[in-house]
């Protein structure tokens, strides 16, 4: 630790505070941990999976019920052949007819669901998301820079909320002048003037005394942070809030975490955020099935198709 002619410790050799890498925006990412995020973010989607229980559950039962009403109302059919009971022979086709269409209707919405997350060999098209997981991936970034990080309503909020995002008016100057003070400013003058007392003024410096200059000086800093906070606080105000700054480095900033999004993390996402309405998808292709079905055997009794089940 270096002393000065009269014992001042200087400021500036005191331990500075440790430094975080990156602080100022402009640390690199260190590769592993971009594998490291997207295996977190893989186990936390597979974790939700597990506690929202089986997928697709309702559409599974669903067709179940329609599957039991179609051997129902086969083997109601096939007792025909005997000498059923008349209700057999009034209700047998009816529900063999919702059981079909039902169960038709069920299973095709089942696996139009299926070939939407998986690829499905011989059915061309299937596999849509992981497939296109690209393109999910540029369309989530352009939704969001177009909705939430529009130039014109940024630009708009920084006019409104500026000031009260910067903390007020006048922030930058009363802290300068609490720093100034303080008793670290107060050493930190100490020091230079006596660094001035050994350079070619130092005559001058010592005819003044230490204890005249520090008041003049301390009142000559105080006098020029009020004319300068101001323009400082407006200047930092405008590089902090530049909106083009700002678009470029979340487009980066998003652009680097979409990059961490691989086909099966896209696919996991979109079934997490469609997982409530797929099932109801598939129950209500068992439903309207089974009502086309009551209308097609209704069309066919009322004209005598017999071709129509």
């Amino acid at each position: 630790m270096s002393q000065t002619p009269s014992g001042a410790q200087r400021p500036d050799d005191q331990t500075p505070d440790a430094q975080v890498p990156g602080a100022q925006g402009q640390g690199v990412q260190d590769p592993g941990s971009r594998i490291s995020g997207t295996q977190t973010q893989a186990m936390a989607i597979e974790a939700s999976d597990a506690a929202a229980g089986p997928f697709w559950h309702k559409g599974s039962v669903s067709n179940m019920l329609s599957l039991l009403v179609l051997l129902a109302g086969v083997t109601m059919v096939l007792e025909l052949a005997g000498t059923p009971p008349a209700w057999l022979i009034a209700w047998g086709p009816w529900i063999m007819a919702v059981g079909v269409f039902g169960f038709a209707g069920g299973i095709t919405n089942w696996l139009a669901v299926k070939m939407l997350f998986d690829r499905v060999p011989g059915l061309y098209g299937s596999g849509v998301i992981p497939a296109r997981f690209r393109e999910i991936r540029a369309t989530i970034k352009n939704l969001i820079m177009a909705h939430f990080f529009d130039e014109e309503y940024l630009q708009r909020f920084f006019n409104e909320h500026g000031t009260e995002l910067g903390g007020g008016p006048g922030v930058l100057t009363r802290k300068l002048g609490d720093l100034l003070a303080s008793d670290e400013a107060g050493r930190a003058i100490e020091w230079e003037i006596e660094k001035l007392k050994e350079g070619p003024y130092g005559m001058v410096v010592r005819m003044a005394g230490t204890e005249m200059l520090m008041p003049l000086i301390q009142q000559f800093l105080g006098g020029l942070i009020e004319r300068i906070g101001p323009m400082a606080e407006a200047k930092m105000r405008e590089d902090l809030f530049d909106v083009v700054k700002l678009r470029s480095q979340v487009d980066r900033l998003l652009e680097t975490k979409l990059e961490e999004l691989t086909p099966e993390i896209v696919k996991r996402m979109m079934e997490k955020v469609m997982r409530k309405h797929l099932g109801w998808l598939i129950v209500w292709g068992n439903v309207f099935g089974g009502l086309i079905g009551l209308l097609s055997k209704a069309v066919a009794v009322q004209y005598g198709i017999q071709s129509v089940p």
